[in-house]
């Protein structure tokens, strides 16, 4: 049985942020707009991230081999993907938005596969597979399962977008994150997304009546940038560099299960024996999944490894 990691306990800690972001951001939507909130979230994380990065790094400097991957991660991964990801929640069901978006780690395994950006193993596919019969468990226990209809056939097909972008995301940013930090990439890629959101949504952000929000729904937005997007995304794609981008997707399974935990914890949502039970399923899946060993680097990107870490077959 492999142990526990450090890149593992943060991981977890990365889904408790996310877990806790939806009833966040459920709270703080009774009084900001959903294309004012997104815009705003991504633009407090982009400040927070620059700020960061600065006193950590310096400046932001991006390799130019590596400003496709990087630009795709950004305008794709943060900018349109929220967008669509709004507009999916909107013309569909909670309920087929969970289920639909769960299965970004099955398209994160098909691009890994077709880029060979990672060895792909029957056990990641299994654990894959088990893990998202888990989600399907908690999500149909919870809200009566995927409804199959014309009328939410546009936020259906939108939220599916999402997850595949959000698969090929993770598996086109390894590559950069051999030669930058996570802390670099995401803080580029976030100015990157929220530059490219701005067109569509200033009308949005620019009307919000932001001198009438609580206190409470300030602290909901606060939440949302510097800790649920700044931070979250960061540690986040630091774990893809670590341990690659199907083994740190399969997490993903865990965010709905945590999503229901927080919600009956501060909404009073309902939580029967099936979730229970979809739950426990879903840390089988995970398990399976990290039982597997890490990607081998490629014969012919054994020297470019070894320069990116300092050393050189000379040594």
């Amino acid at each position: 049985m492999r142990r526990l990691t450090k890149v593992d306990l943060l991981l977890f800690a990365v889904v408790l942020i996310w877990g806790a972001f939806f009833s966040v951001v459920k709270y703080t939507l009774q009084e900001i707009g959903p294309l004012a909130f997104a815009t705003a979230r991504f633009l407090g994380g982009s400040i927070f991230l620059l700020a960061l990065v600065y006193l950590v790094e310096g400046k932001p400097v991006i390799r130019r081999e590596d400003w496709l991957r990087v630009g795709v991660v950004g305008i794709l991964g943060i900018g349109f993907y929220q967008i669509l990801f709004t507009l999916g929640i909107y013309y569909t069901t909670a309920s087929n938005s969970s289920l639909l978006i769960a299965t970004g780690p099955i398209f994160t395994l098909l691009f890994a596969a077709l880029f060979r950006e990672e060895r792909i193993v029957p056990l990641q596919i299994a654990g894959i597979l088990v893990s998202f019969l888990g989600v399907a468990m908690i999500v149909g226990a919870q809200s009566g399962g995927l409804t199959l209809s014309v009328e939410h056939l546009k936020g259906d097909l939108f939220t599916l977008t999402c997850a595949a972008i959000n698969g090929l995301c993770v598996v086109i940013s390894k590559r950069p994150l051999k030669r930058h930090s996570a802390l670099r990439l995401m803080t580029v890629s976030f100015v990157l997304g929220t530059l490219s959101m701005l067109p569509f949504t200033w009308r949005a952000l620019l009307y919000q009546p932001w001198a009438h929000l609580s206190l409470n729904s300030w602290l909901g937005l606060g939440y949302s940038s510097f800790i649920a997007a700044g931070l979250g995304y960061a540690l986040w794609f630091w774990a893809v560099g670590e341990i690659g981008a199907t083994r740190t997707m399969v997490y993903n399974y865990l965010i709905p299960v945590v999503a229901v935990g927080v919600a009956v914890l501060t909404l009073r949502e309902h939580f029967g024996p099936l979730q229970a039970l979809g739950a426990l399923v879903v840390f089988v899946g995970i398990a399976l999944a990290r039982l597997t060993p890490p990607s081998r680097i490629p014969r012919d990107r054994r020297a470019e490894a070894a320069l990116i870490i300092g050393g050189s077959d000379d040594d």
